[in-house]
């Protein structure tokens, strides 16, 4: 999978998520997820940011109990990659 492929993939679910089309939105999320994780690594920017959006896009689903895990997730590899005072990490 190509890294413009999964980004594609990943800007189209984000824009469904931001028009409110939360059950179309994600699964492509889930699958950017996949591809990046499988292509780039579990502690690459794109795949943080990945599993931030989709954990944001479960909470806005109000399945807060998968969101959790996934907003840990994103934080805890934004901390050990980019550190504590870099925007990604703060935001």
């Amino acid at each position: 999978r190509h890294r413009d492929t999964l980004t594609s993939i990943h800007n189209l679910g984000t824009l469904l998520q931001n028009k409110g089309d939360l059950d179309k939105a994600e699964p492509l999320l889930r699958k950017a997820l996949e591809g990046y994780r499988e292509t780039l690594g579990d502690r690459h920017r794109d795949t943080l940011t990945s599993i931030h959006n989709l954990g944001t896009l479960l909470q806005n689903k109000g399945d807060l109990d998968k969101a959790e895990p996934l907003l840990r997730k994103a934080l805890e590899g934004y901390r050990e990659t980019l550190g504590d005072r870099h925007r990604d990490t703060l935001t």
